[in-house]
């Protein structure tokens, strides 16, 4: 079956998005990154992560929860 994922924010860089996606990891969410350019320069437009639909709501309380990385 394929999984809907869904996006759960958009970071202004990428190790933020490597931060969250760490610590959702850490929870046992599976993330996605979607917006990094692969040639190493930071995107213009931040960095989105994405989240299985079905662990968004515990990604999103989480991320409330540590807004300040």
């Amino acid at each position: 079956h394929t999984m809907a994922i869904t996006r759960l924010t958009t970071c202004n860089n990428p190790m933020e998005a490597h931060l969250l996606q760490g610590r959702l990891e850490e929870e046992g969410i599976h993330s996605f990154l979607g917006g990094e350019l692969m040639s190493g320069y930071p995107p213009m437009n931040g960095v989105s992560v994405f989240v299985e639909e079905e662990d968004y709501s515990r990604a999103h309380t989480l991320l409330q929860n540590t807004s300040e990385l």
